[in-house]
This record gives C-alpha cells, sequence and structure tokens, in this order.
C-alpha cells in the first residue's frame, strides 16, 4: 500500500488543478491542507471513501492511490462542470474504481454506502444527518466546521462513528469555503460571518459576541488606524489560537484589516488584539490589553496547548472544541 507521501508523488498536480487552455481551476486546496486531512482520515487499502468537494480532482487522485484498486471512490460535488471533467479524465486513465457525481454533498451518496471514510473539501453548517447513516460502525468523517459563532473560527475534524453516533476526535488547523445546495457565483471567505465589516480599497471585517448590535463607528475608527506596537511577550496569536478556541473566553474576537489578521480580547469599550503572524499587537488601553495577558498566562499554566491538545465534541448538530484531559500523575 503507497503511503501518503508516495502518492504525492505519484500524481502529477499540475495535469489537474489547471484547465485546458492553462488557466487555474478556481477551487484548488494546497498540498499541505490536502496532506493534513488525508493524515487525519487514514485511507486503507480496500476501503469504500465518500470524498465531498470534487473541485479539481487532484484530491480524488491521491486517495483512488490509497485505496487501492479494491476500494472505492465516489466523490461529489455541487458543480456539474467540475464532475463531467474529473469522469472524462479518469476515464482516460482507465480508473474505474472512482465514481463522479453531481449533488449537494450533504446529502451524501446513499446507493454507495456504507462508506469506511468520509472526507469533506468544504464546510457544512450543521452535521449531515447523511453522513452518519451512510458511515460504517467505527468509520471516521474528515471535516472542517466552524466551531464558534464568530468569523475566522474554522478548524478541520475528525470523527468517529460509535454505538451509531458520531464522537469527536483530532482536531488539526485548517478552513475552506462554505458548503452550498447550489454552485457558489463568488467563494467567499471568512468576512461572510463578521459582525461588522466594511469593503473598498482596505476591506475589513471583526467579529465577536458581544457585537450583535449596530457599527460602533468611533469602535471602527480606532480599530482600522491604531497603530501595532510589540506585546510584552513573545508569541503570536496562531500559538493561542486553538487554546482560545477551546476555551471561549467572553469577549473573544477575530478580525483582519489591511495589515494582517488579529484575534485577542474586545468589549464595547475597547480591544487589545494580536496579530496571528507577527509580533505584534493593536490595543486600545491598558485594562484590555491585561485580560489578553491574562487569558496568556492561563494558557501557559495549561502548558501552551496547541491543536495536538484538543479535541473535536459533537454538541446536536454543531461541532465545538474542548481541551484534552491531562493524564492522572501515576503514583510512584
Amino acid at each position: 500500500m503507497p503511503t501518503i507521501p508516495e502518492v504525492f508523488q505519484r500524481v502529477n498536480r499540475e495535469k489537474f488543478i489547471r484547465k485546458e487552455d492553462g488557466s487555474l481551476i478556481p477551487q484548488i486546496s494546497s498540498d499541505g491542507a490536502i496532506r493534513g486531512s488525508l493524515e487525519l482520515l487514514d485511507v486503507q487499502k480496500g476501503q469504500r471513501v465518500l470524498e465531498i468537494g470534487t473541485g479539481s480532482a487532484y484530491s480524488t487522485a491521491l486517495i483512488a492511490l490509497l485505496a487501492g484498486p479494491d476500494g472505492k471512490v465516489v466523490s461529489l460535488d455541487i458543480e456539474p462542470k467540475l464532475t463531467r471533467r474529473a469522469r472524462r479524465m479518469f476515464e482516460d486513465q482507465n480508473l474505474h474504481q472512482v465514481q463522479f457525481e453531481t449533488r449537494d454533498g450533504r446529502k451524501g451518496w446513499e446507493a454507495g454506502s456504507p462508506y469506511d471514510r468520509i472526507v469533506t473539501w468544504t464546510t457544512p453548517d450543521l452535521l449531515p444527518e447523511a453522513w452518519k447513516h451512510q458511515l460504517k460502525e467505527g468509520g471516521w468523517v474528515v471535516t472542517p466546521f466552524k466551531v464558534l459563532p464568530i468569523a475566522d473560527t474554522n478548524v478541520v475534524v475528525r470523527l468517529i462513528k460509535r454505538n451509531g453516533k458520531l464522537k469527536g476526535e483530532n482536531v488539526i488547523p485548517g478552513s475552506y469555503i462554505a458548503m452550498t445546495e447550489r454552485t457558489p457565483e463568488e467563494f467567499f471567505g471568512p468576512w461572510i460571518h463578521a459582525h461588522w465589516s466594511g469593503e473598498g480599497e482596505n476591506p475589513w471585517w471583526v467579529s465577536s459576541s458581544w457585537m450583535e448590535r449596530p457599527v460602533d463607528s468611533d469602535w471602527v475608527c480606532h480599530f482600522l488606524y491604531l497603530n501595532p506596537t510589540t506585546p510584552p511577550f513573545p508569541e503570536v496569536g496562531d500559538e493561542l489560537r486553538a487554546f482560545l478556541l477551546a476555551v471561549n473566553p467572553d469577549g473573544l474576537t477575530t478580525a483582519e484589516r489591511s495589515d494582517g489578521s488579529y484575534i485577542g480580547y474586545s468589549s464595547p469599550e475597547g480591544f487589545a488584539l494580536l496579530s496571528l503572524r507577527d509580533s505584534q499587537w493593536i490595543t486600545t488601553d491598558e485594562r484590555h490589553a491585561h485580560v489578553l495577558i491574562r487569558w496568556r498566562e492561563s494558557w501557559i499554566r495549561k502548558k501552551r496547548p496547541s491543536y495536538s491538545r484538543i479535541k473535536a465534541r459533537v454538541v446536536g448538530k454543531r461541532v465545538r472544541v474542548e481541551l484534552k484531559k491531562e493524564p492522572e500523575p501515576k503514583e510512584i
């Protein structure tokens, strides 16, 4: 059975991601994002896999090699042009263990069930019942999910079917476009879930649970024009992100402006927001800065948990994330 690095070497990515005229297919995920989901999915030889979001069919080819000639892959996409293109490409290569269908991925494909694995490259708003019913007992679903009711809180989770129910397991970073019942005319980013946003030459957005009110122009003015400074600690926001998604403290805020994306604390009176990528923050005052500093101190006391230290939890038809329980110390 080939390994994940081996199938990446065997599949010509350029052949899949480019149209006949040489232009790029819009529905492309990075190799790193695909690899992360495939590692969670852990496809075994001979397994039946349901893929939701055919896109360029590059990931489909990788999955087909992992499942092997005795396996079966059913790939769904809402866009008929993509499924027709993929079907033609695979027929030309005599890869007949792959089936392409045009369908809303939330409905799955019952005729090919039960599946050992389900993987999705688009984000559902709720967990579809069809996935649970079409998954084998002990089977896995790997899907992106928005885990909090504010913008830019997507992760990729692995769920397992136990006793007829989906249970949460591992979590990795990752985000994909929203799953829709019709072909999207535009590919939207996290701003579609933002509470406040602005367009123009320098689009921006900000999101926090307290922002379910009319936009405060003074608050936004501070957010847009306050110059970043160096925080009194070395970490960037991305290092704290998994922990903050898991504990969901009051005032948790995500944001983006012309100089990048931020995460941190805000209230109607101000904010302290830490850049996800750079060692900088924007703060209105000491009180808000102190709250974010306390959050970081709590993260340190918990031994700096990252994605490997959080797990998914299914709550009704939604997915949340939480810190894994620390193992009890062994008695000597």
